[in-house]
């Protein structure tokens, strides 16, 4: 029993330092954040074989405090130069920058696997690709195999905003009416209308801008 109170406490409270941490921690995943997440995992461990409890809980601590200031430290640019290094160019006009690619130590092999994985089987047809600090090669393709938006070819569309839910699982999500400006009752309105039941519906959002209320009921109830 004393060893499931353990790991249940221990896995809210790495969570919770992973919270702390911040959002970035695993989307940018920083050569910091790496060690950190490498340390915290092996720190919370400890109290599973040993008996050293209030100890780790310090460690972790500390450890969330040193990470923090660390990102505090990259929002000024010698910070963010030194933890996180800059941005290498690895092919420019559609030619590979050699040099660049030893000192990043990216083999041909993998960057061109990732320009195919991203949709440039041809370098020729890139104008710039960089390595990221974060270690994301960004892609800017030269102009003429840019994508084609609605902005190229002069077409208006109506921007009907963010969609919002309002219901997920049968479950009314109060918060985000209150962002959209309505209340439960003018929901459960448009509901009455459509003669639905809030419990047989899977997933409803509203726009942002039109208030545009789109319902996906659950396929037993599908007509």
């Amino acid at each position: 029993m004393i060893l499931i109170l353990k790991i249940l406490t221990i896995y809210i409270i790495t969570i919770a330092i992973m919270r702390l941490m911040g959002k970035s921690t695993i989307v940018q995943m920083t050569p910091y954040d790496l060690v950190a997440i490498i340390i915290v995992g092996t720190v919370a461990s400890e109290p599973l074989i040993s008996t050293e409890y209030l100890p780790t809980l310090a460690a972790l601590a500390v450890l969330v405090i040193i990470h923090i200031i660390f990102s505090k430290l990259t929002l000024w640019q010698w910070g963010n130069r030194f933890f996180l290094g800059e941005p290498t160019i690895l092919i420019k006009h559609g030619q590979i920058v050699e040099d660049n690619m030893e000192k990043s130590m990216v083999s041909i092999a993998q960057l061109l696997s990732i320009l195919r994985s991203k949709g440039y089987p041809k370098i020729s047809d890139i104008d710039y690709a960089v390595l990221e600090p974060i270690g994301e090669i960004s892609i800017i393709p030269k102009p003429e195999n840019t994508p084609v938006t609605v902005q190229h070819l002069e077409i208006s569309i109506d921007d009907e905003g963010l969609p919002i839910s309002v219901i997920i699982d049968g479950k009314i999500q109060d918060k985000n009416l209150k962002l959209l400006d309505r209340s439960k009752e003018w929901l459960l309105d448009h509901l009455t209308i459509r003669q639905i039941d809030v419990k047989d519906i899977l997933y409803a959002y509203v726009n942002e801008k039109t208030k545009k209320l789109i319902i996906n009921k659950r396929n037993d109830i599908q007509n």
